[in-house]
């Protein structure tokens, strides 16, 4: 576990496990410690059935672990009850699916609108949110297109919109690029990774493409549920612009 300052750490992790029940008892991961620092562009890679999914579920607080505990901006994730969760994921993370999940029924701008409208923003408040960041990810234009009219690439930089809106401090990327050819995975990873350092935004993508990897600045990999490696790969360039929009 690379050591950060207590003020810097927004994620934590201490022996930490995840048993699925089953005959016999399946362990995804296994004593799993690190920190994640503001700012950190990380990738989790690992091959299929590492345990970097579950991991990033655990992260997202979208599962609890088996044991250890969990951090979230100091707060023990085991002390919160299904609201506490819901609220965090909804206050302080951000998602971005490999399948953009879309609400195929809303145009564009209702989409980027969604986590806002779940926050409880009225709408005067809304409106210049959800414009700015369709114009921040190059799709002002297409704000009234059905997301079934835009291209793969174009979905996904909704879903970047629609996961920055309520600016969040932790973005967590489960195989963002997955459905996208290789021209248009590398627009949307740099697009990504320079809107978030802008913005001092941790980024957590999991992957098991090596392109990806490459370009973040700290590499984690998952191995058997256990951290076979943690590695730095390029100093990090902090602009500390906490979460702001």
């Amino acid at each position: 576990m690379r050591p950060g300052s207590a003020s810097d750490v927004v994620l934590k992790m201490e022996h930490v496990t995840k048993v699925y029940e089953g005959d016999p008892p399946f362990r995804a991961l296994d004593d799993i410690s690190l920190e994640i620092r503001r700012g950190e562009i990380i990738s989790i890679i690992g091959p299929s059935g590492s345990g970097k999914s579950t991991l990033l579920h655990l992260l997202g607080c979208l599962d609890k672990p088996s044991g250890g505990e969990i951090f979230l901006d100091g707060q023990p994730v085991s002390k919160m009850d299904d609201n506490g969760l819901a609220r965090a994921r909804r206050e302080t993370i951000g998602f971005v699916f490999q399948a953009f999940n879309l609400a195929p029924t809303l145009n564009v701008f209702q989409n980027v609108e969604l986590p806002l409208i779940i926050r409880g923003l009225p709408p005067e408040a809304r409106r210049p949110l959800v414009d700015k960041h369709l114009a921040v990810v190059g799709l002002s234009d297409k704000a009234r297109n059905m997301t079934s009219q835009i291209s793969g690439g174009q979905k996904q930089r909704v879903a970047v919109a629609r996961s920055l809106v309520t600016s969040p401090k932790i973005l967590l990327a489960d195989e963002p690029t997955g459905n996208l050819d290789s021209k248009s995975s590398d627009e949307v990873i740099q697009f990504i990774m320079g809107l978030c350092k802008e913005r001092a935004i941790t980024v957590i993508f999991v992957t098991h493409d090596p392109r990806i990897a490459g370009q973040t600045e700290r590499q984690i990999r998952i191995l058997d549920g256990k951290i076979e490696s943690d590695t730095i790969t390029k100093p990090a360039i902090r602009k500390h612009k906490p979460g702001g929009a």
